[in-house]
């Protein structure tokens, strides 16, 4: 059976918000599977998706929103009832079975015959043709905690097999396999979807995820953050906005499906040009930002024994230093005046102001674009010394004609300033 857009969904997640405590792990999630699709769950670390697995398969119940199953709220059914619809296979699965594996494959048909008769010969038929399906037949009589990692998942993944449920979720199932295992697996999924199957499975390897899959669901901060093809989905906008992180998208020569790469830490440089004024370390995470992601950097005024220095030292970034404890001079602070002057975007620390650096207020004025820094939880606090009034108000100033922002939304506004270019 192929891929029908037009068929009637089998899952479906209403506006599914789940919450522990004060955090909001899913927020308003609409989804839809149909029969003979295949749709992968992509997304960075902490964007929701084992969540809202747990929360399809009816391990978690939403606490607003609702998860159809068959066109019936899934809290209606009794979990042996879900079991024959729905197979599920965690990226954590159990690793101590103390049985043969082929024991824990046969473990799938339990939902079929019921926990209180014993498998019988067509059970184990079925459990050795999944286990021969996925390549491990020969492994029937181990010990399952004594396979690997990956023969492990394999083995789940057989039993899910036998399960037989027309709906299947899976949570980065191919993580601790090779990319032959990898491959098996995914096409083994595609194929079952082929036969009439639906499946929903929780991918990192966005190339992987582009070659199997019909649909894409980009999560970001328990959202649905894009929805589609692998074509709209996987762009580079949208892979630079949710993972953080510079990448080339381009095409695989032999397959033609899209293909995602990182561009290495201190490749070539973005064109981008960003001075960073620092302080009392205020400038490391900023820093080290801005250099893996090709910026051209240049730090500000520092002393010799800041840790920004030491940092702008060891990557190479130019700076202007001074001794130890020294005030800024009006020769090193004309130097500095001149990076800025060069720079597209400068970004002021969360650093003390005192007599000895109030010239940094100076330079951050000089910025054609600023970019103020919040403190930073367990980092330094900004606060003032010496003529205290006349730079709190000038540093208000500064406050009141760019903002003051947080480090991830510094990194998100450069990140846009690199996707839109200088």
């Amino acid at each position: 059976m192929s891929h029908d857009s037009s068929t009637v969904s089998v899952l479906r997640a209403e506006g599914v918000r789940y919450l522990i405590g004060p955090a909001c792990l899913l927020d308003g999630v609409d989804l839809e599977l149909r029969p003979g699709e295949l749709v992968g769950l992509i997304g960075p670390n902490g964007a929701g998706k084992s969540t809202l697995l747990r929360n399809l398969i009816g391990y978690l119940r939403p606490t607003e929103g609702r998860v159809v199953l068959e066109g019936r709220s899934i809290e209606s059914y009794s979990a042996r009832e879900r079991a024959k619809r729905i197979s599920y296979l965690s990226q954590y699965g159990p690793d101590q079975f103390p049985f043969p594996v082929v024991d824990v494959v046969e473990m799938g048909s339990y939902p079929v015959i019921g926990m209180g008769r014993a498998p019988g010969t067509g059970e184990r038929e079925a459990a050795l043709r999944a286990l021969s399906y996925v390549g491990l037949e020969h492994l029937a009589d181990r010990s399952f905690p004594s396979l690997s990692g990956g023969e492990r998942q394999l083995v789940l993944f057989a039993r899910v097999l036998v399960q037989e449920s027309p709906i299947i979720l899976l949570d980065e199932p191919t993580a601790s396999l090779d990319i032959g295992h990898e491959t098996t697996l995914l096409q083994m999924v595609r194929d079952l979807c082929e036969e009439g199957y639906a499946a929903i499975i929780a991918l990192h390897n966005l190339n992987v995820a582009a070659e199997y899959c019909h649909r894409l669901i980009l999560m970001q901060d328990g959202r649905v953050r894009a929805e589609g093809s692998p074509d709209s989905v996987l762009t580079r906008d949208l892979v630079e906005e949710s993972y953080h992180t510079a990448v080339h998208v381009g095409r695989n020569d032999s397959t033609g499906s899209i293909s995602v790469s990182p561009v290495p830490a201190g490749g070539a440089a973005r064109g981008l040009r960003v001075h960073v004024i620092g302080g009392a370390g205020s400038g490391v995470n900023i820093t080290r930002f801005l250099h893996r992601n090709g910026c051209e950097v240049t730090g500000g005024v520092a002393h010799e024994l800041d840790s920004d220095a030491r940092l702008w030292k060891a990557l190479g970034i130019p700076f202007v230093q001074v001794p130890a404890f020294s005030q800024i001079g009006a020769d090193r602070l004309a130097e500095a005046a001149a990076m800025v002057d060069e720079a597209d975007l400068t970004i002021l620390g969360a650093f003390p102001f005192g007599e000895g650096n109030a010239g940094n207020l100076e330079l951050a004025g000089r910025a054609k674009r600023l970019i103020i820094l919040d403190d930073e939880p367990g980092g330094c606090t900004r606060d003032f010394f010496a003529d205290s009034d006349a730079m709190r108000t000038r540093f208000e100033r500064l406050v009141t004609d760019a903002g003051i922002v947080t480090y991830r939304e510094a990194c998100r506004r450069v990140e846009e300033q690199l996707r839109k270019g200088t």
